[in-house]
């Protein structure tokens, strides 16, 4: 069976949770989550992180779809979070990747390939790994390896995140030599249909690369980026995290 995606959870009360690693409850302690899924797929029955101000407003159409939140400290005052309620704590990632390593029941499902895929030599492939019909990757890549994913907790601790959801690249897309896609944390790193990617062409956690775009080599995505359709990258372009670039832009480094 193909891996969905769906990072899930052994399901637990919300006041277990905090119970177990801490923080305040504001309303939602007595209901149950199943999954931990980002704000903006979250749902009834998940748990969705809001760690930064620019995703409250996918927070509250979350909200309207029955998500519950495990909210960062330094948004509690904010008056359109006060009105979500959710499970507010000081060292909220950290608490994410706690309940990741400890909670989550993802499979270890080996890659998964489509008909008429190459593989070049030397190419290492991760849990969770989706690959489409046609699909040509190149010598020495990694795909669906750890990102470079890390919570703070208190004392200045640090932990890397768990990345459990994968990777998915769809059918017709080609990947060359000494690229590196990372698996996603809680959604799939994507590769859209018909996408092309140069050597040495680094693709972050959760980032999604639109369909027929062409990247060429040494550029780099950080995490959550979003590439539209159509999109052409030339060679050495960076572009910071959370960023998304529209259909049909053409980018220079």
């Amino acid at each position: 069976m193909a891996w969905d995606g769906f990072v899930r959870l052994r399901r637990s009360r919300v006041s277990d949770l905090v119970g177990a690693y801490g923080g305040v409850v504001r309303g939602g302690s007595s209901q149950e989550v199943g999954r931990f899924s980002p704000v903006e797929t979250a749902g009834e029955g998940d748990l969705a992180p809001l760690l930064a101000g620019r995703f409250v407003a996918k927070a509250e159409a979350a909200a309207a779809r029955g998500a519950l939140f495990l909210i960062e400290e330094s948004l509690a005052g904010d008056a359109r979070v006060q009105r979500l309620g959710g499970w507010v704590h000081p060292y909220a990632s950290w608490a994410m990747a706690s309940i990741l390593e400890e909670r989550a029941t993802v499979p270890a499902t080996p890659a998964q390939l489509g008909n008429g895929a190459t593989i070049g030599p030397h190419v290492t492939l991760g849990e969770r790994v989706v690959i489409g019909d046609r699909v040509s990757i190149g010598a020495s890549c990694s795909i669906g390896g750890e990102g470079f994913g890390w919570a703070r907790g208190p004392n200045g601790a640090v932990k890397r995140l768990p990345h459990l959801a994968g990777v998915f690249i769809e059918d017709d897309v080609s990947i060359g030599p000494l690229c590196t896609i990372d698996a996603g944390v809680l959604s799939p790193t994507i590769l859209r249909r018909g996408a092309h990617l140069d050597a040495q062409v680094h693709v972050a956690h959760n980032c999604e690369i639109g369909e027929g775009t062409f990247v060429a080599a040494q550029s780099g995505f950080a995490g959550s980026v979003k590439i539209g359709r159509g999109v052409l990258v030339g060679g050495q372009v960076g572009v910071a995290d959370h960023v998304t670039i529209g259909d049909g832009a053409r980018i220079a480094a």
